[in-house]
């Protein structure tokens, strides 16, 4: 018989686990866990059929129905652990983090020789929501598993140095497909920022350099910049020109990021501070040719000048610079670029070597006798 694991997932992660899971099935008896947050607005059933439609997959929809700030929510989490507990799975794999309560009461309903955490900030990124909380959640969490999984080189030598005893697997994440496109970048060269907007990922550093780099140039060029914002009137104060600028300042359907990126040449990153970007994943899916700040999480993945550029930390000087050479050389540079760019996925970003890593890890757990 199939061992069985409870898998659970936070919305945020859907995509993270979706290839994993559908590849884990074959092995083991999988009863997926999709906890939904209070605010989410997307459609990730549709996604979720059409990833696993053909496989043997238990799926478990909850959806939050209060605020992490509101104490009824503890309920919430008590009643989820509670369905994990009648399904004496051999093992719980937990990419939820269910912040802020969640795993205080863990030790309470687990063992935690039998549970693997999937931790994305090892440290949290600076200007993050919640920053000092979430930093001590993080604490918390790490303290309480033995068997952690982190995605990037850069968050497993942070969590070595502070837990060295820990039973940790490493895996990049897999390349987040969101479907084909039969749309192609236009003549115009086309910049894209994708994904949430947040303090710490800097859209102002984009929206300056663009400028500062069409004073410089006069050629013209597009940035689009899609993501969900809550404070985006900031943002729109700095812009001076708007025809440089396509805004879709909103929650991006999943079925419209193929197009969103097809349709573009580079894929900006100017952020100030980041320990892993899973948004960085679905660039490097469709062959986008990344421009990303100095930092480990983005190192791993970019060789400065042969499938990306490394721009100076959140820099406004040096992205402008970086975009005057693109608009000055884009037809010498590009198609060496997407082709090394696609060499190096082949290379490291293999869904068979991922998902191996996966099945020794949960296997080296589940054989140990203790």
């Amino acid at each position: 018989m199939k061992r069985r694991i409870s898998w659970i997932t936070s919305d945020s992660f859907i995509d993270v686990d979706l290839p994993i899971i559908r590849n884990l099935c074959q092995d083991y008896d999988i009863t997926w866990f999709v906890v939904e947050s209070y605010s989410n607005t997307l459609n990730y059933k549709e996604l979720i059929k059409k990833g696993i439609s053909d496989l043997h997959v238990n799926v478990e929809y909850l959806k939050l129905k209060n605020r992490t700030r509101n104490l009824i929510i503890i309920l919430e989490f008590l009643s989820l652990f509670l369905k994990l507990k009648k399904q004496k799975s051999d093992l719980y794999y937990f990419d939820f983090y269910g912040f802020p309560y969640f795993f205080i009461f863990f030790s309470r309903f687990f063992t935690r020789k039998k549970s693997i955490i999937a931790v994305h900030n090892v440290s949290t990124p600076k200007g993050a929501v919640n920053y000092k909380i979430a930093k001590r959640y993080t604490h918390l969490i790490l303290d309480t598993f033995q068997n952690i999984h982190v995605f990037s080189e850069s968050q497993l030598n942070v969590l070595k140095s502070k837990y060295p005893n820990k039973n940790i697997l490493f895996t990049p994440l897999a390349l987040k497909d969101f479907g084909k496109s039969e749309l192609k970048p236009q003549d115009k060269i086309t910049f894209l920022y994708f994904g949430f907007i947040r303090r710490y990922k800097r859209v102002d550093v984009l929206i300056e350099a663009a400028q500062k780099a069409f004073d410089e140039t006069q050629i013209p060029f597009l940035v689009k910049i899609a993501g969900d914002c809550k404070d985006w009137g900031k943002y729109q104060k700095l812009i001076k020109y708007n025809f440089l600028f396509d805004l879709q300042i909103e929650s991006i359907p999943n079925e419209k990021i193929p197009n969103l990126f097809s349709s573009s040449h580079y894929y900006i990153l100017p952020y100030q501070d980041i320990a892993q970007s899973g948004a960085l994943t679905v660039g490097l899916n469709y062959n986008i040719p990344p421009i990303a700040s100095d930092l480990p999480a983005f190192r791993e993945f970019i060789n400065d000048g042969e499938t990306g550029f490394i721009m100076e930390t959140a820099d406004i000087e040096s992205l402008k610079k970086i975009l005057v050479y693109i608009l000055k050389n884009h037809d010498k540079i590009y198609p060496d670029l997407k082709k090394n760019l696609s060499n190096f996925v082949t290379k490291n970003l293999s869904l068979y070597k991922i998902v191996s890593s996966y099945k020794n890890y949960i296997n080296s757990i589940l054989d140990e006798k203790y």
